[in-house]
């Protein structure tokens, strides 16, 4: 059996009231080289059932994984493992593909742009109605905002090498790993004018942007977030008496050392 070019993996808890409409957008594609992978954290609703629901239509391409996690990017961890497609896209259960040619154009763009490592495109937002669009770079990650993970498409092999996504960021693991991409030169990344998905930011971890502490501290654009922490390792590396002595003798040599004018030596 062919791997198939595209896993749409679903991480889902108690997902029965928004999980038809993610599945309907995924079933409704014009274009069948995929394959649908839920990964369940043990739903006592009906989530599961929705989604065996679509065993006849989809056979072999519906894989199901219902037992405990530690949240949704453990999910998406287990995904990568128990998926076989060549491409890899994170959908919420309350997110949808935007188009029933979606998968369609995307698979055309990546035939015609190899080599590629991850390809993304836009997101219409639930809260606005607007397009969370355009070309990203390390500076934008770094200092703007995050890639909707709905409308991104990693390469397998990326997992293996730049890792799982970091069960330390509950919240925004996603954009942890999007650094790390957009940090490794060898790596390829390619922008798709093309609106993916329509994602739904009003519930879900997109209301707990707040509780991700850890995270917010490697942002410069939260870096208030850092300053406590950074303000007490400093003090803390300060306390002995000998450390400031040293500290305060290192900075008196570098001040002498710029102070003095380099001499050329002329032959």
């Amino acid at each position: 059996m062919s791997r198939p070019k595209f896993s749409i993996v679903i991480p889902t808890f108690n997902a029965a009231t928004t999980l038809q409409a993610c599945l309907d957008s995924i079933v409704g594609q014009n274009y069948a080289d995929f394959e649908l992978v839920l990964v369940d954290g043990g739903s006592t609703d009906k989530t599961v059932d929705l989604a065996n629901n679509l065993s006849s239509q989809l056979g072999h391409r519906l894989v199901i994984q219902s037992e405990p996690d530690e949240g949704p990017y453990d999910a998406m961890n287990r995904g990568v493992q128990i998926s076989t497609g060549s491409w890899l896209q994170f959908l919420g259960a309350d997110d949808t593909l935007y188009a029933e040619d979606t998968l369609a154009r995307v698979a055309a763009f990546i035939d015609e742009k190899e080599p590629s490592d991850l390809v993304y495109g836009d997101s219409i937002m639930a809260s606005t109605g607007a397009r969370h669009a355009g070309e990203f770079d390390l500076d934008r990650l770094l200092f703007e905002t995050n890639i909707c993970h709905q409308s991104i498409f990693y390469r397998r092999e990326l997992f293996a090498g730049i890792g799982p996504f970091n069960l330390r960021y509950p919240v925004w693991a996603d954009w942890d790993f999007n650094i790390r991409c957009f940090s490794n030169p060898a790596l390829t990344t390619r922008y798709m004018d093309i609106v993916i998905s329509r994602y739904n930011d009003l519930t879900g971890l997109s209301t707990r942007a707040g509780t991700d502490t850890e995270f917010r501290k490697r942002l410069p654009r939260f870096f208030w977030a850092a300053a406590p922490e950074t303000c007490g390792r400093i003090l803390q590396t300060l306390r002995p008496k000998e450390n400031r002595q040293l500290a305060l003798r290192m900075q008196l040599t570098r001040r002498r050392a710029g102070a003095t004018p380099d001499v050329q030596k002329h032959e």
